[in-house]
């Protein structure tokens, strides 16, 4: 059991480094030309050939996206986020959300290549305080909303909006989750947070986009929209490279990995580890008008909720009499009241 302890540590510590090992570096993606001492003869290059080459090269032609998408994903957006917020209030079941996060993934993940990313929608929005022109229009209400929705009735956006929460949500499938032990867990929350200070100090010094450096799942978005784009070419007559083409290198693949595999045992690793979004939703869910609350008149202790729970925002304790939920941490997924008996939720 002292072993489980230290388990959220290493899983830290494997983000941690696959995470620099996917990040840019001169040792990885850059070459010195000065050592390049490869030498060739006249006789090894065929001018003539590069020439014709040249000279009848035709380029693929590339349909350019129309610009009213952006006003499409943001309608998208807000129509899941609403429907989202009636599925919570009515107490629908959690399957029902699931759907919604099957059309996030889907739209908003795959055919848009991740968009909306709360990421970098983040950096954005704090560099649009410098620069307005830093964002647009549609990207400060797509900003905005999930916090308006916040105040209303919680973190609605991270099952229902959110692409990466939505590859999450998905993916977890064990039943008997890894819970990290209250004492690590508080101190969990505050990286979140670090992670949006830093986002706001790399934003407004204009240098790093470090919430999207952070992004793991860029390398399934951006592949899966490169397939998507790929056959509704091939469809409309206008075929695009015929290989299957793959975003990211194999250390950006390797981050993506190790952050499945540590959703295998944490459910939703990335929106509690590291993701500075969810700092912002939780902290407005603090003070949202529609609170989720347990009824302690109806409460039986049995301590379903908490085993269902996948961002451990419930305690029950029989022997203090505590029943809790932390909105702050609450993502607003029904399981819990799915698995209450009682009505109690």
């Amino acid at each position: 059991m002292k072993i489980l302890k230290l388990f959220p540590i290493a899983i830290y510590l494997l983000l941690f480094a696959a995470l620099l090992m996917s990040l840019p570096s001169p040792v990885f993606s850059q070459t010195d030309p000065k050592q390049d001492t490869t030498c060739y003869t006249k006789e090894q290059i065929d001018l003539s050939t590069i020439a014709t080459f040249r000279d009848n090269y035709l380029p693929k032609e590339y349909l350019p996206l129309p610009e009213y998408l952006v006003y499409i994903d943001m309608a998208v957006l807000l129509l899941l986020m609403l429907v989202g917020i009636y599925f919570v209030l009515k107490k629908k079941p959690a399957k029902w959300l699931t759907w919604l996060a099957i059309l996030t993934l889907g739209y908003l993940g795959i055919i848009r290549g991740g968009c909306i990313c709360p990421m970098g929608l983040t950096t954005n929005a704090v560099m649009s305080i410098l620069d307005p022109y830093q964002i647009s229009m549609v990207g400060l209400v797509m900003f905005i909303a999930p916090l308006i929705i916040a105040l209303v009735a919680g973190r609605v956006f991270c099952t229902s909006g959110c692409p990466l929460g939505a590859i999450q949500h998905l993916i977890y499938k064990k039943k008997k989750d890894y819970k990290i032990p209250v004492k690590y867990n508080r101190y969990i929350k505050i990286v979140p947070i670090l992670v949006l200070l830093l986002t706001v100090f790399f934003a407004v010094k204009g240098t790093l986009y470090i919430g999207c450096e952070l992004d793991p799942y860029k390398p399934v978005f951006f592949t899966g929209k490169i397939w998507f784009e790929q056959g509704v070419a091939y469809l409309i007559g206008h075929p695009m490279e015929s290989m299957f083409l793959l975003s990211f290198g194999i250390f950006g693949w390797l981050y993506l990995i190790v952050t499945l595999v540590a959703g295998y045992w944490i459910q939703r690793p990335f929106c509690r580890l590291l993701c500075p979004y969810s700092a912002l939703l939780g902290v407005i869910s603090l003070i949202s008008f529609k609170q989720r609350t347990i009824d302690e008149a109806k409460c039986t202790y049995c301590s379903l909720c908490v085993k269902k729970c996948p961002t451990q925002a419930i305690v029950i304790n029989k022997k203090a009499e505590i029943k809790t939920v932390s909105n702050y941490d609450c993502i607003q997924c029904n399981r819990c009241s799915d698995s209450c008996k009682y009505d109690a939720i």
